[in-house]
């Protein structure tokens, strides 16, 4: 219930007369990590994800998504306790991104804001898609997150560290 306060408190102006707020659902929304390592390439997904959609003339203005870090499940325990481990899921539990502009052009939806993850908030920018689909909006898009951005010891294996790119993809219904 808390989240759900600070995401009400984070994405409300003084002003909502013509706004909407939706909730994130959160049985059809899905974040999804690829990263690499020369010798494989491992992913993991994240089905439970909080979060705050504002309205304004039915087009996106305001976004809020707080996914935990110990929500992604890869299907191989090893890598994810590996996961927690490395990315401190015990000192830094959420991922949190709160949006500062959102923009329409030509189609695509250009959302720019502040993610929180392992304890360090960096700006991101990101190229989305929205679609409506039977009662539901959809927003789809993806971006990279270098890890040594936010100060995470890159685990090596056979002396090669993994990729410091790490690609997120995201499908957030609401």
């Amino acid at each position: 219930m808390r989240i759900i306060t600070f995401l009400i408190l984070l994405i409300t102006p003084f002003n909502l007369s013509s706004q909407e707020i939706k909730r994130v659902d959160a049985d059809r929304s899905i974040i999804n990590y690829t990263g690499k390592h020369f010798l494989h390439k491992w992913s993991a997904e994240n089905t439970n994800i909080s979060g705050l959609v504002q309205l304004d003339d039915l087009s996106i203005s305001n976004i809020g998504i707080v996914a935990k870090v110990s929500d992604f499940k890869s299907g191989n325990s090893n890598l994810d306790s590996n996961s927690l481990r490395v990315i401190e899921a015990l000192k830094f539990p959420n991922i949190i991104f709160k949006s500062t502009s959102i923009t329409n052009e030509n189609g695509q939806t250009i959302i720019e804001g502040k993610i929180e993850f392992h304890g360090v908030e960096k700006e991101i920018y990101v190229l989305a898609e929205v679609i409506e689909l039977e009662g539901y909006t959809k927003l789809t898009g993806e971006f990279n997150l270098n890890l040594t951005d936010y100060l995470i010891d890159r685990p090596s294996l056979l002396l090669r560290k993994i990729d410091d790119a790490i690609s997120i993809k995201f499908d957030i219904f609401f």
